[in-house]
């Protein structure tokens, strides 16, 4: 989840000009703090912009802002964050910048502001325990999945695609078609939530994904479609491909870390439109 470039620019210029008013008493810094677990570093969230913001914390991935007229909102996927820089100077003496990366989009920035410190030190516990949180999980979905692909690669005789995947492959196809991305993202997903042992479904997922940044997605559903087709011609470039996004992944992470604009790639997707047997 990330905010809009809209309200992320309304947002900012809203809390810059607030940092104008507060006195640099409220904004002394407080070094080497660590919170305890997650509950105290969302306390101290809560607390660092509980004169503008309300925070809610949802299921230890994302952090959910709401301003007090509920005027602005805006939500940081938690295993996202890959900088949280604090700085200040005579014009702004305390603020806390936090770069995420939704990977449709270049990147998210948010100024934030009051016990900047406090608030960065939190942030940076909270992220390392979303990535740890959202790695176990994938590798355990991965895990699961590996069971599965066994059994139906073995299978003598594959069983066949129920109506309502199919239904959603349809609209998945055409969607691409279309060149209406997103929805066919969905459909795909929609497909294979019913029917995950479909080859042609978790290669397509996957690529789409890439295209679209969203390269955790690609990962995983790439990796499934190596478990269903590990003898498949095209599989050592799907293993390619894994290499590749997590290699972006990492570029992306740095060039924030250095305040840089990460080169834009433009592509086109290549699906296997062959139907699931």
């Amino acid at each position: 989840m990330s905010c809009p470039n809209r309200n992320a620019r309304a947002m900012t210029a809203f809390l810059l000009a607030l940092s104008l008013l507060l006195p640099v008493t409220l904004l002394a810094k407080k070094k080497d703090q660590v919170p305890a677990d997650q509950t105290e570093a969302t306390k101290w969230i809560t607390e660092s912009m509980k004169h503008w913001y309300s925070i809610e914390q949802l299921d230890g991935q994302y952090l959910r802002f709401s301003s007090a007229d509920k005027r602005f909102h805006f939500g940081i996927a938690l295993a996202r964050v890959i900088s949280v820089r604090v700085g200040g100077d005579e014009a702004r003496p305390g603020y806390c910048t936090v770069s995420w990366q939704d990977y449709s989009h270049d990147r998210e920035d948010c100024v934030l502001i009051y016990n900047a410190d406090k608030f960065a030190a939190a942030l940076h516990y909270l992220a390392a325990t979303a990535r740890e949180q959202a790695q176990t999980q994938q590798d355990n979905t991965l895990q699961q999945f590996r069971v599965q692909a066994k059994a139906w690669r073995e299978a003598a005789v594959k069983p066949a695609m129920p109506e309502a995947a199919r239904e959603h492959q349809v609209l998945a196809e055409y969607a691409f078609k279309e060149k209406e991305t997103e929805k066919a993202i969905k459909e795909y997903q929609a497909a294979l939530d019913i029917f995950p042992t479909w080859p042609e479904g978790q290669f397509n997922l996957a690529t789409l994904a890439g295209e679209q940044k969203y390269y955790d997605t690609a990962i995983l559903h790439m990796k499934q479609y190596v478990e269903l087709a590990p003898d498949a011609p095209d599989t050592q470039a799907a293993k390619d491909s894994i290499i590749i996004w997590r290699d972006r992944i990492t570029t992306l992470s740095q060039a924030a870390d250095n305040n840089q604009t990460p080169v834009q790639q433009s592509g086109k997707a290549f699906l296997r439109h062959t139907s699931a047997k």
